[in-house]
């Protein structure tokens, strides 16, 4: 092995491990670094649902890229407005960034989605 590719390898582990710590093995992002959405979003889906801004934002992230779901704006709306409702000023960027590209429908859609979301104690969410 030569030094160069030794040095990122020293660089490399320390920096992961401490990514791993800092995100409480929080399996969703794991499996989100790696690209398997479908595994972030059952993780992510748990966290949401117990009122978590950052897995609520983070399924928002989800639905507006169209990664391991559907591509879809008024589902990606609807998990921006409960993040930002619970605290994620990252959701709320997001959520007014996203509106810019909705129409008036579709955010009306988005909005209802997330009443009834919320009216039942994040159990009866769109996903």
């Amino acid at each position: 092995m030569t030094k160069a590719p030794l040095f990122k390898l020293m660089i490399i582990i320390p920096l992961a491990s401490l990514a791993i710590k800092a995100h409480a093995f929080d399996k969703g992002f794991l499996a989100y670094m790696i690209n398997d959405f479908t595994t972030a979003l059952i993780e992510w889906r748990k966290k949401a649902e117990l009122g978590n801004a950052t897995a609520q934002t983070n399924i928002g992230d989800l639905y507006e890229a169209g990664n391991g779901v559907l591509k879809d704006n008024v589902l990606a709306y609807q998990w921006y407005s409960l993040g930002t409702m619970n605290g994620s000023n990252s959701a709320k960027k997001s959520k007014e960034y996203l509106e810019t590209r909705m129409t008036p429908l579709e955010i009306k859609m988005a909005k209802e989605l997330t009443k009834t979301c919320l009216a039942s104690g994040y159990k009866d969410c769109s996903f």
